[in-house]
């Protein structure tokens, strides 16, 4: 059987910015693997996959550190085995890093929707561009037949 998917959705508290991600294993850092991605975190401070929100043995979403060099704390307690995450838990990446607060967590479909939305934008985009290259030849061919 699969693990369940989970999604979450993680307030910076310093910022008010929202992250939403979806999925069988959430990873957070500044990197591009990342499924919940702080590009603009200080890189002094926050690894390129510096935590991991996994499905644990009891089904619970837990957190566990990536291998990070400030380390990745919930509650103010350093994450050193995979920790189990509840609905208002403080994580921090690193001393002085982000904070991020866990305000909605639930079971999920397993396709991301941050990627579906992805996808979706990009195909509309050339959607838009195939039709205006449409329109522009269309319009070239109209203008020979006058001639």
């Amino acid at each position: 059987m699969d693990a369940r998917a989970y999604g979450i959705t993680l307030l910076d508290a310093a910022t008010g910015r929202l992250y939403e991600a979806r999925g069988v294993r959430i990873r957070i850092g500044r990197g591009r693997e990342c499924e919940l991605r702080l590009a603009d975190a200080v890189e002094s401070v926050v690894s390129r996959v510096h935590a991991e929100l996994t499905v644990g043995a009891s089904g619970a979403l837990t957190l566990s550190d990536a291998g990070s060099s400030n380390g990745t704390f919930v509650n103010d307690e350093r994450v050193t085995a995979p920790m189990p995450v509840r609905l208002g838990d403080r994580i921090a990446l690193g001393r002085g890093g982000p904070v991020l607060v866990v305000e909605g967590l639930g079971t999920s479909p397993q396709m991301a929707v941050a990627r579906a939305g992805v996808v979706a934008r990009a195909s509309r985009r050339s959607l838009w561009w195939f039709a205006a290259l449409g329109i522009v030849v269309l319009a070239l061919l109209v203008f020979e037949w006058l001639k």
